[in-house]
């Protein structure tokens, strides 16, 4: 779909474009006339607002259309919420962040997934955490409600939590935000001070869990393979962590897609952990961020 046709289906004008985007006027015009093409993650956007729309369209005021009379009205929706850091970055790097008010829209179509303690979810240009810090609290959500009871549990399973948040991201200082940003929400639910040594296994979770690198290559900064580390809760305090190469996990999945030669392999030899660990307790894990 053009950004014309994705523009008029979310129901956006030119100018709440250029508010909602946080990107000149001029630039916007050129995109409609189609002599520059605009950032996927614009696109992709109006796509799903567009589709939203059709869906919360009823009698009188839809909420997309309070939003857009907001935008009219009052400007961008979150101005302390920039969508862009820089034009350049922009240019450079297509980088432009999904809005809050969408990501929790799009967080709702996997809602039960989003809220149970162990579902595993990988974003691979994750930012500085636009998708993964509302999938934490969602799950932190979850662990309140069955062990906010017993605080030995309410840790661990809250660690368990954070274990299966990954992300990859390109560009250093939105890693570095992510990891931080990250870590805050973990320490301010269980009301955690830096000497804690669970919020230093945390810490050693996010440097692994969230990776500095390109999802597209699955290389990381120093341009070795990515590593993605599956952790398991075994109970009792102690976490299990086995590392996966990224490209052998992606070719696992294509060769149990329907149809396949090697369909039949399953858990064939080369899809074997790259290396597996004694299970560890959370003192043991904030000892290994200390060192580092």
């Amino acid at each position: 779909m053009s950004f014309s046709a994705s523009r008029i289906a979310a129901g956006f004008s030119l100018d709440q474009v250029s508010a909602e985007f946080r990107v000149p006027a001029a630039t916007v015009k050129s995109w409609e006339a189609g002599t520059e093409q605009p950032p996927a993650q614009v696109t992709n956007s109006l796509e799903m607002i567009g589709r939203m729309s059709l869906l919360e369209s009823s009698p009188g005021i839809s909420p997309r259309q309070a939003e857009f009379k907001a935008i009219r009205d009052e400007g961008p929706l979150f101005k302390s919420d920039k969508l862009i850091k820089s034009k350049q970055r922009v240019a450079d790097h297509g980088e432009v962040f999904t809005p809050p008010w969408l990501v929790e829209k799009m967080l709702d179509l996997v809602k039960g997934e989003t809220e149970r303690i162990d579902s595993r979810f990988l974003e691979p240009a994750c930012g500085s955490g636009n998708f993964l810090v509302p999938i934490l609290q969602r799950k932190l959500a979850a662990v309140e409600a069955k062990y906010g009871k017993v605080d030995f549990e309410k840790r661990h399973y809250a660690l368990l939590a954070l274990t299966c948040c990954y992300g990859i991201e390109l560009l250093a200082d939105n890693i570095s935000e992510c990891r931080a940003n990250m870590l805050d929400v973990f320490a301010q639910y269980l009301r955690l001070d830096e000497d804690d040594e669970l919020y230093h296994a945390a810490s050693h979770v996010l440097s692994l869990n969230l990776i500095h690198g390109d999802a597209m290559t699955m290389k990381d900064a120093d341009g070795e393979p990515i590593l993605i580390v599956e952790w398991g809760y075994i109970g009792k305090g102690k976490f299990q962590r086995r590392d996966f190469r990224l490209d052998v996990l992606t070719g696992m999945s294509s060769f149990r897609e329907e149809r396949t030669l090697f369909a039949h392999l399953g858990s064939h030899e080369i899809f074997k952990p790259a290396e597996s660990y004694p299970p560890m307790a959370v003192r043991e894990l904030a000892a290994l961020d200390m060192v580092a």
